[in-house]
């Protein structure tokens, strides 16, 4: 897998639809209604699975070819590191509270929404300032040597929910992602 800004930007449209999923769940959690735990739970594994081992550690890489080519990006580049580990321990935290509600255990719905929501928030803006500020100052600033030693060093994993080869783990979580595609593209009645 070649690392590029289309690819690191589709990630993040990716990474979009399924806090629209999770957000979709919220809404019967926060109305006493029954939301899909197990569905939950599959986005928040995908999420740290996929995103907080693979996606932004390959952020990370180019964040420091960027903070090298560009001192002044210094203080954002270190911000969104950062905001990496934040978002690893939130969305970790996350998981472990709908593991134990799909297992079982008593968890407050304030608690499950809150941290939810939580996790939500802090990760869109995360990719709002990526997309707004880093992307473009990587298009200007990065070689293509520069991508070259880049993908040298990542290594060569397929997404397993949005790449060729899905998952058995994300069989039930793509079919949720067709299902709202289609209803969104489905003609009005």
């Amino acid at each position: 897998m070649k690392y590029t800004l289309v690819l690191w930007h589709a990630d993040h449209v990716n990474f979009g639809r399924l806090l629209n999923l999770l957000e979709g769940e919220l809404a019967p959690l926060h109305d006493a209604g029954s939301p899909d735990y197990a569905l939950m739970l599959d986005i928040m594994y995908y999420m740290t699975h996929y995103s907080d081992v693979l996606h932004h550690p390959n952020e990370d890489l180019v964040f420091a070819r960027i903070k090298a080519r560009d001192e002044r990006a210094g203080p954002a580049i270190d911000a969104l590191t950062s905001q990496h580990a934040q978002l690893r321990e939130m969305g970790e935290a996350l998981v472990h509270t709908l593991d134990d509600v799909v297992n079982g255990s008593i968890a407050s719905r304030e608690h499950v929404e809150a941290t939810a929501r939580a996790y939500v928030s802090a990760l869109r803006a995360h990719m709002r300032t990526e997309e707004g500020e880093i992307l473009p100052l990587a298009a200007r600033v990065l070689s293509e040597s520069d991508w070259t030693d880049i993908n040298t060093a990542i290594a060569d994993v397929e997404d397993p929910l949005f790449g060729a080869q899905l998952h058995d783990r994300y069989a039930r979580l793509r079919q949720e992602i067709n299902r709202q595609a289609q209803a969104v593209h489905a003609p009005p009645r």
